[in-house]
């Protein structure tokens, strides 16, 4: 199949960034590249038919299992970076984006917490392709339930499942493939963060960084929760003018 052919099949399927996908589709297609245009036209995310995404610069491995990194996710890099973190939590880990960019940034530690098996081995995989052994160890384990000592760790990040009973209801159907854990942060969509909040909230208090990632609407709600729990919270809004990061800093 040529570039065009596949341009043309993806329009008629309404895939909106058609151009740019043919060409994406081409340059990973090995020999499969007509099974990779059906498997895009009937809804699977592009960044799982290709096996890797690039966030902050550096690629990563996604695929089944794995949430996709957005670009908005980057700005919880980019509070982290302003603080200069030495040692770091990035909870809710996930294919490690958010600490793997930020140890390869800052040359910070990283301490990388995920759950879900699935999403854990591409943790393990991104840590080795992007050389941040020396600066990234992922731990295994449930942010809620986790046994764990961090004391000394002055920087916390965490993008949290936050989508809602409603918006889980109304996904597009290629965001219906990502893991459900990742996405669905309880009935409101805040469920996850009360709950970690809740255990949290003393060591938070600690951190000289705080930061979240939050759904459109919930930063509000989140910063009433920060303060529930003795933080001064700020926003940091995205590339679409919406309040997506909640942080604290403490001096």
């Amino acid at each position: 199949m040529v570039r065009r052919e596949i341009e043309e099949i993806l329009l008629k399927a309404g895939v909106e960034n058609a151009s740019q996908e043919a060409n994406w589709l081409v340059k990973h297609g090995k020999g499969d590249v007509r099974d990779m245009v059906n498997r895009r036209i009937n809804g699977e995310p592009l960044q799982y038919i290709i096996g890797e995404w690039e966030f902050y610069g550096y690629v990563f491995k996604v695929g089944e299992g794995a949430f996709i990194p957005r670009p908005e996710t980057e700005l919880l890099v980019d509070a982290a970076k302003e603080h200069a973190p030495e040692l770091v939590l990035d909870l809710c880990a996930g294919t490690g984006c958010v600490g793997i960019a930020l140890a390869k940034e800052t040359g910070c530690k990283v301490a990388a917490v995920e759950k879900s098996a699935k999403a854990f081995g591409y943790l393990k995989r991104n840590i080795t392709l992007n050389n941040a052994e020396s600066r990234v160890k992922a731990i295994k384990g449930d942010v809620l339930n986790l046994r764990r000592d961090f004391q000394g760790f002055d920087c916390v990040l965490i993008n949290a499942p936050y989508l809602s009973a409603r918006e889980m209801a109304a996904l597009q159907k290629e965001v219906t493939y990502e893991p459900y854990e990742a996405l669905y942060g309880g009935g409101d969509g805040l469920e996850f963060y009360r709950g970690f909040f809740g255990v949290w909230g003393r060591f938070l208090k600690g951190a000289k960084l705080f930061a979240c990632e939050v759904g459109d609407g919930q930063a509000g709600r989140i910063c009433r929760l920060m303060r529930d729990i003795g933080l001064s919270p700020k926003i940091k809004k995205d590339f679409n003018k919406i309040n997506r990061v909640v942080y604290s800093t403490q001096t």
